[in-house]
């Protein structure tokens, strides 16, 4: 585990959405281990954040609660026409936004057009214990089922380079970017050796 001033440097509560800490235990090139805390208000949260790919791969373990992890498929050209009518059917068209993270100086989300994207109907649910692996290039969203769930991420090297933008999609009607206001706070020393002390007893390293 890092010290508490590179934790702090890597840490921010509201992260993504309001009520989530994101706590960065250690960060290199190669790997990166994290841990989210969800306290938020599950009645207003049908999904964690809206469906995304990354720039890395990355192994999830759940450390507390539940969480579905739900995935979508699109194509990347038109579909043959022997099967557009039913392509059509069986998905739903979303809006297609780019994404530069501010945390690495860009400059958030920009609409780019719409994409069709089939999902699975329910998703894996996943419990404490229980972990799955997610590929750069997956495109998928994160259902919390349980206020108080902790989940860890085992982030692997870069796929994507920090430049190039990631892939978001939110359901296609609003083409206004999603608002990124009142996220990413720092997080402070206080607050980070509360979760740390949270996490170690959840995996019972003392």
């Amino acid at each position: 585990m890092d010290n508490i001033d590179t934790i702090c440097a890597n840490s921010f509560r509201n992260f993504h959405t309001k009520g989530f800490d994101y706590l960065c235990l250690t960060r290199t090139p190669e790997l990166t281990r994290k841990v989210y805390f969800f306290d938020g208000d599950l009645a207003d949260l049908p999904e964690l954040v809206i469906p995304h790919d990354h720039r890395y791969a990355f192994v999830t373990t759940v450390l507390a609660g539940a969480v579905v992890n739900k995935r979508f498929w699109g194509l990347q050209g038109e579909p043959a026409a022997d099967v557009k009518v039913e392509w059509e059917r069986q998905t739903r068209l979303f809006d297609h936004f780019k994404y530069l993270t501010p945390l690495n100086g860009g400059d958030g989300f920009s609409w780019v057009g719409e994409r069709r994207l089939w999902s699975e109907a329910n998703g894996l649910h996943r419990r404490r214990g229980m972990h799955w692996h997610c590929r750069a290039e997956e495109i998928h969203t994160l259902d919390i089922r349980c206020e108080g769930t902790v989940i860890m991420l085992e982030q692997l090297a870069d796929e994507v380079p920090l430049d190039q933008p990631t892939n978001a999609y939110r359901l296609a009607g609003d083409k206004t970017p999603p608002s990124l206001d009142g996220l990413y706070d720092r997080m402070d020393p206080d607050h980070a050796r509360v979760r740390i002390e949270q996490f170690l007893d959840l995996v019972g390293n003392r």
